[in-house]
C-alpha cells in the first residue's frame, strides 16, 4: 500500500534540509506519518461497507431509519477527510515547522469525530436493539479499534482521541447492552483496552527505533559528506599547489638537465665523466618522477581530457629511440625498436597519455635490467595494435601482478635494486588507459623478464592523414655524443639560470646563442640585425607575456627561422593554440638528446619561410 512505503523511515529524511537537526527531523517525521494515515484507503472502504451492514442487521429488528442518518453522515465525514487529503498534497511546499502543527490540530479533531462517529451507534441501539445486534456492534467496534491502533500509534495525540472517543462509551454501554452479562463483559473490554494501549505503545516504540537508527544513518551521512567535502577541498588544494608550483620547479630541473649535458660535452677529464654519467642519469630518473607524479595529480583530479587522434606508432618508437637509446647506452643494455611498416601502424588515441603509456615501463624495464635488452614492438590484433615493452630483468612475481599498477606500489625487484622511484610510473599508466578505454597489462615469468602490453584501437589506412615523412626527417637520432652544429639561435625565457643554460649547452654544440628575458628585448635585437635560424620561447613570460605570441611575432619578422614553444606548464590556452596551429611544444625539462636532434635536422636544411614545425605525434 502506497501509505505503507510513506511509513518508511529513509522516506521522513527526504523533507529535511541538509545539516538540519533532530527537532527538524521530528517534525519531518510526523508530517510523513500524517500524510500517511489520510491516503489510507481502507478507511473510507470500511465507511462505506460496515455500516450499511449494521443498518442491514439492525433494520431486521427495528426502523433503520437513524442508523441510515448516521450512515450518510459518516459518508460525508469520510468525504470531508479525502478533500482535507487532496488540500494536504498541495500544501507539500509548505514548510513543516509550519504546516505540521496545524495539521496535528485538525487530525486531533478530525480523530476524535471519527472515534465518537463510530460509537454513535451504541446511543441509537440502546434501547430498540436487539441482543444479536448488540454483540455484533460490540464486535465490530472493537475490531474497528484494534484496527485503527496498528496506523494510529506512531501518533499518541490522535491516537488517544480516537480511542477515548470509541472505547470509553463501549466501557459504559455494557452495562445497558448487557444487563446480565456485564459481569463478564467488563473484564473482557477492560482486558481489551489493556491489550490496545500496550500494542499501541510497542508500535510507538519500534518506530521511535526506527527514528533513532535513522537519525543514526543521517548523523553518519552528514559526517561522511563533510569529511567527503574535507577530502575534496585538500586533493583541490594539494592539485591547486602542484599546479601553481610545477611551473616553479620544472624550471630549476630545467636548468640542471641542461648544465649536466653542456658539462658532459664540455668535459674532457675522463675522471669526471662517470660522475657526470651519473649526473645525468639522475637528472633523468627525476624527470621521470616529476612527470608521472604531475601526470597521475590531473588524471585523479579529472583536469586531464584525452585528445583523441590518429597516432603513427612510427613517429612514437622513433621518439623512443631518441630519448632512451642514450640510456640503455650508458646502463650497458641494448634498446630495439621493431616499428610495423612505415605507414601501416596507426592508432586512436591521445598523443601525450600514448607517450607516457609507453616511456614509463620502458623507464621501469631500463632501470631494473642489469644485463641484456629492452625491446619495443607492436602487433596487429584484429581491430587492436598490442604495444609491448619487453626486458631481461628479473620478472614480476604473480602475487605482484594485481597490484603492480596501484600507486605508491614497487614490486619486489625495484625494491632489490633500489634507487630512486616511487610506484608512480605504472599507476599513470593505469589511469591513462582508463581514461583512454585502453586495456594494459603484464606477462612475467619470474627469472626472465617481463612483458607490458597496451591494446590499442587501430586507425584504418584511409582515415589516418596520410603517412608520416621519411625516417630520416621524422625520426631524429641522437648518439651519445652529439655532433657540431653552426647557426645562431635566439632564446627568450625569463629565468636567467635556464637562460644561461640553454646558452651554455647550445654553445657547446657550435651555436650561436642570444638570450634575451621578453618579447620586447626580442624585437629590440632584431631591429639591430639579429637573423636566428631557430628560436625558442618560453610560453611564460615576466608580467603575464604570452610566450606564443612573441614566437609568432619574432618569425614575422624572421621568415626564414624555426621556432619550438618549451613549456614548464600542464596545459594552457596559448600551448593548445599553438598545438592547433602546428607548432612544436617541448615540455620542460626538454631532453637535451632531442633539442640536439631538432636543432640538427633544423640547421642542417633549408627551411621554408614562416615554416611552422608540427610536433612528433
Amino acid at each position: 500500500m502506497k501509505a505503507r512505503d510513506s511509513l518508511h523511515p529513509h522516506a521522513w529524511s527526504n523533507s529535511l534540509p541538509p545539516g538540519s537537526g533532530a527537532s527538524a527531523f521530528d517534525v519531518a517525521m510526523r508530517r510523513r506519518l500524517l500524510r500517511s494515515l489520510a491516503q489510507r484507503g481502507s478507511s473510507e472502504v470500511a465507511v462505506l461497507i460496515v455500516p450499511g451492514v449494521l443498518c442491514w442487521v439492525y433494520g431486521r429488528d427495528a426502523p433503520a431509519a437513524p442508523m441510515l442518518v448516521w450512515w450518510a453522515s459518516f459518508i460525508l465525514l469520510m468525504l470531508v477527510l479525502m478533500a482535507l487529503r487532496r488540500r494536504m498534497e498541495t500544501e507539500a511546499s509548505v514548510p513543516d515547522s509550519v504546516a505540521v502543527p496545524r495539521w496535528e490540530r485538525l487530525f486531533g479533531w478530525l480523530a476524535l469525530a471519527v472515534g465518537a462517529f463510530w460509537a454513535a451507534p451504541i446511543g441509537i441501539a440502546l434501547h430498540p436493539g436487539s441482543s444479536d445486534f448488540r454483540l455484533l456492534l460490540y464486535l465490530t467496534l472493537t475490531a474497528v479499534l484494534a484496527s485503527a491502533t496498528t496506523f494510529l500509534a506512531p501518533l499518541p495525540g490522535l491516537f488517544w482521541r480516537f480511542f477515548a472517543a470509541l472505547y470509553l462509551p463501549l466501557l459504559g454501554g455494557v452495562f445497558w447492552f448487557f444487563p446480565t452479562r456485564w459481569p463478564y463483559m467488563l473484564p473482557l473490554l477492560l482486558a481489551f483496552g489493556a491489550v490496545i494501549a500496550r500494542h499501541a505503545a510497542g508500535g510507538r516504540r519500534f518506530v521511535q527505533l526506527q527514528a533513532r537508527q535513522e537519525r543514526r544513518r543521517l548523523r553518519l551521512a552528514e559526517q561522511y559528506r563533510t569529511a567527503k567535502e574535507q577530502a575534496e577541498r585538500a586533493l583541490a588544494d594539494k592539485n591547486r599547489f602542484i599546479a601553481m608550483a610545477s611551473h616553479d620547479l620544472r624550471q630549476p630541473l630545467h636548468a640542471m638537465a641542461l648544465l649536466t649535458e653542456a658539462a658532459r660535452q664540455r668535459n674532457r677529464d675522463p675522471s669526471l665523466a662517470p660522475v657526470l654519467q651519473d649526473m645525468h642519469g639522475c637528472v633523468r630518473s627525476l624527470s621521470f618522477l616529476f612527470e608521472a607524479l604531475l601526470d597521475l595529480s590531473r588524471l585523479e583530479d579529472g583536469s586531464m581530457r584525452p585528445r583523441m587522434e590518429s597516432v603513427s606508432l612510427d613517429m612514437l618508437f622513433g621518439e623512443v629511440a631518441t630519448v632512451f637509446t642514450p640510456q640503455a647506452a650508458q646502463s650497458g643494455l641494448r634498446l630495439r625498436c621493431r616499428a610495423p611498416l612505415r605507414g601501416t601502424a596507426w592508432v586512436h588515441a591521445d598523443p601525450a597519455l600514448l607517450r607516457q603509456m609507453v616511456f614509463n615501463p620502458l623507464h621501469n624495464a631500463l632501470r631494473y635490467t642489469r644485463e641484456g635488452g629492452v625491446l619495443l614492438g607492436a602487433r596487429r590484433r584484429g581491430a587492436r595494435w598490442r604495444i609491448e615493452v619487453w626486458d631481461t630483468g628479473s620478472g614480476i612475481a604473480p602475487q605482484e601482478r594485481a597490484r603492480i599498477f596501484m600507486p605508491y606500489a614497487r614490486g619486489r625487484a625495484g625494491a632489490l635494486v633500489g634507487g630512486p622511484g616511487y610506484g608512480l610510473g605504472l599507476a599513470t599508466v593505469a589511469l591513462c588507459a582508463g581514461s583512454m578505454g585502453v586495456e594494459y597489462g603484464v606477462d612475467s615469468v619470474p627469472g626472465r623478464g617481463a612483458c607490458f602490453w597496451l591494446l590499442v584501437p587501430a586507425v584504418p589506412p584511409r582515415l589516418h592523414h596520410g603517412a608520416p615523412p621519411p625516417a630520416d626527417q621524422d625520426r631524429p637520432q641522437a648518439g651519445p655524443a652529439h655532433q657540431l652544429l653552426a647557426g645562431e639561435c635566439l632564446v627568450v625565457d625569463d629565468d636567467p639560470q635556464v637562460r644561461a643554460a640553454l646558452a651554455l649547452l647550445m654553445q657547446s654544440w657550435g651555436l650561436q646563442v642570444e638570450t634575451v628575458a621578453s618579447g620586447a628585448q626580442a624585437l629590440q635585437w632584431l631591429a639591430q640585425g639579429g637573423r636566428p635560424q631557430a628560436v625558442l620561447c618560453d610560453q611564460r613570460l615576466q608580467g603575464g607575456e604570452s610566450g606564443f605570441a612573441v614566437l609568432c611575432a619574432v618569425l614575422e619578422h624572421c621568415g626564414h627561422a624555426r621556432g619550438v614553444m618549451l613549456s614548464a606548464e600542464h596545459d594552457s590556452p596559448q600551448l593548445r593554440q599553438a598545438e592547433e596551429e602546428g607548432y612544436l611544444v617541448l615540455s620542460k625539462p626538454v631532453c637535451p638528446d632531442l633539442l640536439h636532434a631538432l636543432l640538427s635536422r633544423w640547421l642542417g636544411e633549408g627551411a621554408p619561410s614562416g615554416a611552422a614545425q608540427r610536433a612528433p605525434q
